[in-house]
């Protein structure tokens, strides 16, 4: 589950009345039930999976300033079962769909997120509308869940970001609910009873407040009857009023922040109107027009006059927020940073933005509408985003709304509200000794006094998710070709919308290509590839793609996106920035000591140090991953070694493209051989495989972090898994049991069962060469031996006991449904190619590996856990204060949660 801390979700406000729904062209129904239900579904048939997303219109503020968790509790609790279903029938059905859950907890909002296979489609709207009505709140499921609530709020009020952004929202929304973190504090907690929940659940949590999206693979208007037949019988409650916020604007203070980050930042915060007040879609455009790159704004975030810039507009129904930034580098005077961004501001305030930064900010907006049509995540964000946080009635409603903003609304917004004498300024200094936040609370269940959960039967609807599904077929493209020149292009046709992208990738190792005491070059090469060729210098390419309305980005990882009918022109200016950099004196110098200033400042901070210190434990002091960037390697760059490791390492027989979207296979081939096709090699292919590693030591480390009040824990050891190895996806299946989601070994003992963690991660990382194995996650000192004594016992279950066949089959089924996912989004089949064609793995190496998991038994998942892993040798890596030493054992009559 998550807290979101930006203002983002709006109110909206459903009609009463059943609504007839229409179906629309584009596969959209909208109905609103008898009991005040709104209904959004949205066909979009990219992949077989279907999104959810259940919105409630009660967030943060719906509670009180002395209870500002309340909502954020419940959004956990909403997780602990029903009075018809259970916790851990809950957590099987989770776990036999994929383990595709989430949710998360805003200011005036509260989303239920599902990703499913349409065939669990009636079983998923089953358990949303149980929780909508049923909800258990049991008092010894919320005494567990309130420490592993409070491990996240350990975990936010460890993080010197987090505590700034709580100080700079408390000064700007002064006197409103907006001024306390929708977070909430483990005091609060504490004090937090089953009662007070269930007040919250049944004032706000009813069908006339809600909203229910279904985007994906499914009938509309079949899944609107599903949806009646779940959620009608659900009656509508009278709501409590909601709280009013005025737009009253603070007085002008400055605020200073201690931050143990790399570089400082300087944040200028205004109050504007919310998402559903007429200035909105005006404001968007504002912000978006500042943020440009080309703007005053953007020149200082790239020529040297600061380390980096941003502007922003966020926002609820009637509550929102300008927020204008500039980075400084770690130990210099913010002085004359504040002043720069306080003279642009000034200037745009007095003199209004050029015009045609506005029209750039529209057309990017106008034109980028179309690629949510590129995935179903995207899709489903795009109608979440309209009808849920701007209230309006779909994403062409918003999109209309953008191209009817003038230049003239722009200005007299920026003369409005760019008000010095209203403005909240932060200045985050990094700097050490940060003392810790106390924020103490109950910190979780101090035993392990559940049994292993037996056999878990669920409810005949439930049923159905227990069918092993068909081994799904990964969809190979419909072309795959080598250039003269080497480089290899895979083509792959979507009519889903008119549009094309184009995803680039050149394998380097900058490790391995690097000359000696040259460290830094490969970010330096790439940072100045985007200044521009000797023909047209940064500002004129990137007016040149605000013109067109397309996205081009450049460097190791390059690519664009385009509407068909601008993909010529938008491929030839990504091919000609690419492949010809002027690399200026001017601007090398510039960026080069960006980049130095900037890494001087991460070598001081005290996560990078902690960082170092593990990697020179473990590794032999001759290892290419030892190699890092310091002030000197970097200043000592110039204009011939740039220029060299270009040549060197930005080689078309290094590089895969893919051109995916509204094409022809032959038709990109052309194009892309007329962009690409002049493009050579010279020199032997450079070599960017890392060497195998000798024996890794056990090695343990402990280093108090600046403000820490939570450990951050990782145990790591190497493995012999390799890329494409069947084994390395047998071991991954075991993975999946071990920490896949709330229903994993890992989650239930040490998050549902005791509630030492908020969050628990087990995974492996693995090349040709190479492979780790590392779990990691956070908690108090105090939780820290406990949660490790669990954590190798639970491995050493995995080594010496098979998994059940019933646990294997859910978990299994799950990956099964959940394979195809990885095709409901363009962005994701194209990177997916690309890994693998770099990685001289085949294309089908996914259906390889669905093969592997579907004929997996519990004997080969036991095996390879005890081949690999040693539990009793995992080096120790503690970030955070000193924690007592690890219990030798589970204490007697305790026990750890085998899976059944």
């Amino acid at each position: 589950m998550r807290w979101v801390k930006t203002l983002k979700i709006g109110l909206f406000l459903a009609a009463t009345g059943f609504a007839s729904p229409a179906l629309a062209e584009d596969g959209v129904v909208q109905a609103t039930l008898p009991n005040g239900l709104r209904v959004v579904i949205v066909r979009d048939a990219l992949a077989p999976m279907v999104a959810t997303r259940l919105v409630y219109l009660a967030g943060s503020t719906a509670a009180s300033a002395d209870f500002p968790g309340t909502a954020h509790a419940l959004e956990h609790m909403m997780f602990r079962g029903t009075s018809t279903l259970n916790n851990d029938q809950l957590s099987r059905i989770f776990q036999a769909t994929g383990s595709r859950a989430n949710a998360f907890t805003a200011y005036e909002q509260t989303q239920y997120v599902f990703d499913i296979a349409p065939v669990d489609l009636g079983v998923m709207l089953h358990i949303e509308a149980d929780r909508m009505q049923n909800l258990s709140l049991d008092p010894a499921q919320w005494a567990r869940e309130r420490g592993a609530i409070e491990q996240e709020v350990s975990r936010d009020r460890s993080s010197s970001v987090m505590r700034a952004r709580e100080q700079f929202d408390e000064a700007l929304f002064k006197g409103t609910p907006f001024a306390w973190s929708a977070l909430g504090t483990r005091q609060s907690f504490d004090a937090t009873t089953p009662e007070r929940l269930r007040q919250f659940y049944q004032a706000w949590y009813a069908p006339n407040n809600a909203i229910l999206f279904v985007v994906g693979d499914v009938q509309p208007k079949v899944t609107l009857k599903l949806v009646q037949q779940a959620f009608g019988t659900i009656p509508s409650r009278p709501l409590p009023a909601r709280p009013t916020v005025p737009l009253t604007q603070p007085t002008a203070r400055t605020l200073t922040a201690p931050t143990d980050a790399a570089v400082g930042r300087i944040t200028i915060g205004w109050r504007v109107p919310g998402l559903h007040q007429s200035d909105a879609p005006a404001l968007a455009i504002l912000a978006d027009a500042i943020s440009n790159s080309r703007s005053k704004l953007g020149v200082l975030g790239l020529d040297g006059k600061s380390l980096g810039t941003s502007f922003f507009y966020a926002g609820t129904a009637n509550n929102a927020a300008l927020t204008a930034s500039i980075s400084f580098p770690r130990g210099q005077d913010p002085a004359s940073y504040q002043a720069n961004l306080n003279a642009v501001l000034a200037e745009y305030r007095a003199h209004g933005i050029p015009a045609d930064l506005v029209e750039a900010a529209k057309r990017a907006r106008l034109k980028g509408a179309e690629f949510e049509r590129n995935s179903i995540a995207g899709l489903t964000h795009a109608w979440t985003m309209a009808v849920a946080e701007w209230g309006v009635s779909s994403p062409d409603a918003l999109t209309k709304a953008y191209a009817s903003v003038t230049p003239e609304q722009v200005n007299a917004l920026a003369a409005r509200y760019l008000d010095p004498d209203h403005a909240i300024t932060q200045i985050s200094l990094p700097q050490g000794n940060i003392p810790p936040t106390q924020d103490k609370g109950f910190g979780g269940a101090e035993s392990f006094g559940d049994k292993p959960v037996g056999a878990v039967p669920l409810p005949d609807w439930a049923q159905s998710v227990l069918t092993m599904p068909p081994a799904p077929q990964w969809p190979l493209p419909r072309s795959v070709s080598t250039l003269p020149n080497g480089l290899r292009l895979i083509v792959r046709p979507y009519h889903a919308s008119h549009t094309i992208q184009v995803f680039g990738m050149v394998r380097i190792n900058p490790a391995l290509e690097e000359p000696a005491g040259k460290d830094g070059v490969a970010s330096l090469t790439s940072q100045l590839l985007l200044y521009g060729t000797p023909e047209h210098d940064r500002l004129s390419i990137v007016k040149r793609s605000d013109d067109i309305g397309s996205s081009v980005w450049i460097g190791s990882t390059f690519g664009a996106a385009a509407q068909t009918q601008d993909f010529p022109a938008t491929l030839a200016l990504l091919a000609d920035t690419q492949l010809n950099p002027a690399f200026r004196e001017a601007e090398l110098a510039t960026v080069r000591e960006k980049l130095a200033v900037a890494r001087q400042g991460l070598l001081q901070t005290p996560n990078h140090m902690f960082q170092r210190a593990a990697l020179e434990r473990l590794l032999p002091p001759n290892d290419p991953q030892l190699r890092q960037a310091t002030p000197q390697t970097i200043r000592s760059v110039n204009r011939d070694d740039v220029t060299a490791f270009f040549q060197k390492a930005y080689r078309p027989d290094m590089t895969v493209i893919e051109v995916i979207g509204d094409i022809e296979p032959d038709a990109a081939k052309a194009a892309v051989m007329a962009a690409f096709g002049n493009w050579h090699a010279s020199g032997p292919k450079p070599d960017v495989i890392s060497p195998p590693l000798p024996d890794i030591p056990t090695v343990s480390l402990q280093m108090e972090g600046e403000g820490r009040t939570q450990d951050m824990v990782e145990f790591l050891q190497p493995v012999g898994l390799r890329l494409g190895q069947p084994d390395t996806m047998v071991f991954s299946l075991g993975n999946q049991i071990l920490s896949l989601g709330f229903p994993s070994r890992l989650y239930q003992a040490l998050r549902v069962k005791t509630g030492y963690v908020y969050g628990v991660r087990s995974a492996t990382s693995v090349d040709e060469t190479r492979g780790t194995f590392q779990v990691s996650f956070g908690a108090d000192p105090a939780k820290v031996p406990l949660a490790e004594t669990l954590t190798r016992s639970l491995l050493k279950d995995m080594q010496t006991t098979p998994v059940s066949t019933a646990e294997l089959a859910r978990v299994k089924g799950g990956y099964l449904r959940t394979q195809p996912f990885g095709t409901a989004s363009l962005n994701s089949i194209a990177n997916r190619d690309l890994f693998l064609i770099s990685h001289d793995l085949p294309l089908d190496q996914p259906n390889r590996d669905i093969s592997t998991v579907a004929a997996a038994t519990p004997e080969q998942i036991r095996a390879v856990f005890e081949r690999e892993v040693h539990p009793d040798a995992l080096s120790t890596f503690i970030y955070g204060p000193k924690p007592p030493e690890p219990a030798p054992a589970i204490a007697a009559g305790q026990t750890t949660p085998l899976g059944q």
